[in-house]
């Protein structure tokens, strides 16, 4: 697949290049498959690239050796696999002094990929680039030094967080999965935007799955390629990714598991449907969580700041569908022997309730077009779901809401269903409309966001004040 998007992310990497010619320390990370080390390339391809990576489960000693056999092939120097020492600040002095006889004051670009299993998961590596940096590498111009990795926990507390690189981090690039406007007209006109929508649903934005795609094949079929077949890229994927990013921590798939039985619970469900002890663990375990992008943290949007109320749920698509759809049936489809269809795994009652949650989680994560389509995107907001807190009648919960500074409240009513929306979505909207508290007497404007045509029948109630169609947000 062709690279697609991340123009901002090349231009903030790019700026160092096209701009003033100094040293830059740069941190990217972001979970596995998003795209990083991709990125790097298509940024600098009329630079020099120097990339050293990380081996993962490898001790120090094992990384330091790759290290320097990479050396010996960058320069052609073979006693670089010679050396003798157990010290990162040696090596990372040979590779400065390499850079200076080398490039001068040339641009080069140091790529130190997978970063936390170069470092061996310890804070050693960290120390002695802080060393470096200070008294070689800061001190040539024309260097920018890329410090990447997918575990993200470890490169926040261990790189971002740490005191011993406070101040010297000029660039800092979390890599988030693609949107959807990136990415439709990759299958756009082949597939409909229905159901791009319904792909993005399922995989999310996450570019490595993305290439699997074949946009000949409806998205059924593909969804069956990959997800109920015994040879599916996405059926093992679950232990893929936590093997990375967690090691043999069961702790977080249990976390992860607890939580798509329930679709949302507070700290204190968590730990005990989990049976984990109090304290801060339960805290960093559910952090790690959402700084890989797989769990977020929600408070109901006009109390964003409220502790006891706070709520996580999971919020990368390919979990939530592995968890409804893949995880149940996981032992038929690796034994069966050849690619079953949609319909054997997954019933169409459980689809079109998983949609529906599904389009809600997708209108949520591009809040900024629907604020755009609806004319108020310049003005101030706060936006997410709103839900009944403990003491209230319980049931109502808004899908999505605005909160604007120029004092009016949106209320977005989300549906994706196969039929036309008919006037029964009233008496709903307007139950949650009377319940919504609104003591400072905002105006609240209801509006529709819908992945099927209203009636006509609705139109002319006119009771919504806007009706956008799928087509209005994303086309």
């Amino acid at each position: 697949m062709e690279f697609l998007g991340r123009q901002r992310e090349k231009e903030a990497l790019r700026n160092w290049v096209d701009g003033p010619s100094k040293t830059r320390l740069t941190v990217l990370y972001g979970r596995r498959r998003i795209g990083k080390t991709r990125l790097v390339e298509e940024t600098f391809k009329d630079v020099p690239l120097l990339k050293f990576e990380g081996l993962e489960n490898q001790p120090t000693a094992e990384q330091q050796r790759v290290f320097l056999r990479r050396m010996a092939e960058l320069t052609g120097r073979r006693e670089y696999e010679l050396v003798k020492t157990s010290h990162w600040t040696d090596l990372l002095i040979l590779l400065s002094d390499y850079l200076a006889e080398a490039f001068k004051d040339s641009p080069v670009v140091v790529f130190l990929d997978e970063f936390q299993w170069l470092a061996a998961g310890r804070a050693q590596l960290v120390s002695s680039l802080k060393y470096v940096w200070d008294n070689y590498f800061s001190k040539r111009s024309a260097i920018q030094l890329i410090v990447c990795g997918s575990v993200c926990s470890f490169l926040v507390r261990k790189v971002l967080r740490a005191k011993a690189l406070y101040g010297r981090i000029d660039l800092e690039i979390h890599l988030k999965p693609l949107r959807l406007p990136t990415i439709k007209n990759v299958f756009v006109p082949a597939r409909s935007l229905r159901e791009v929508a319904e792909l993005y649903m399922a995989i999310g934005g996450v570019p490595k799955y993305l290439e699997m795609i074949d946009p000949a094949l409806p998205v059924r079929a593909n969804i069956e390629r990959l997800c109920f077949s015994p040879e599916g890229f996405l059926v093992n994927e679950f232990e893929r990714i936590f093997a990375s990013h967690f090691g043999t921590n069961r702790h977080y798939p249990r976390i992860l598991t607890a939580l798509s039985e329930k679709s949302f619970a507070n700290r204190d469900e968590i730990q005990k449907a989990c049976r984990l002890a109090s304290g801060g663990t339960v805290t960093r375990y559910l952090e790690d969580l959402e700084l890989a992008g797989f769990v977020e943290a929600y408070a109901p949007v006009d109390s964003p700041g409220a502790v006891r109320g706070r709520r996580y749920r999971i919020v990368d698509p390919y979990l939530l569908f592995y968890f409804r759809f893949i995880r149940p049936a996981l032992r038929r489809i690796r034994a069966s022997d050849a690619e079953d269809s949609f319909s054997t795994y997954v019933s169409e009652q459980r689809y079109q309730i998983w949609r529906g949650l599904a389009f809600e989680a997708l209108c949520r994560q591009h809040h900024r077009l629907v604020a755009e389509k609806l004319q108020f995107g310049a003005v101030r907001y706060d936006c997410g779901a709103w839900f009944s807190r403990h003491g209230e009648r319980p049931g109502v919960q808004i899908d999505l809401l605005f909160i604007r500074a120029d004092q009016v409240v949106t209320l977005c009513e989300i549906k994706f269903r196969d039929r036309n929306i008919g006037t029964d979505v009233i008496a709903e909207v307007e139950r949650k409309r009377h319940m919504l508290p609104n003591p400072r007497n905002r105006t609240i404007e209801t509006v529709l966001v819908t992945a099927s045509a209203p009636t006509e029948e609705l139109r002319r109630e006119r009771y919504f004040n806007r009706i956008l169609q799928l087509e209005d947000i994303f086309a």
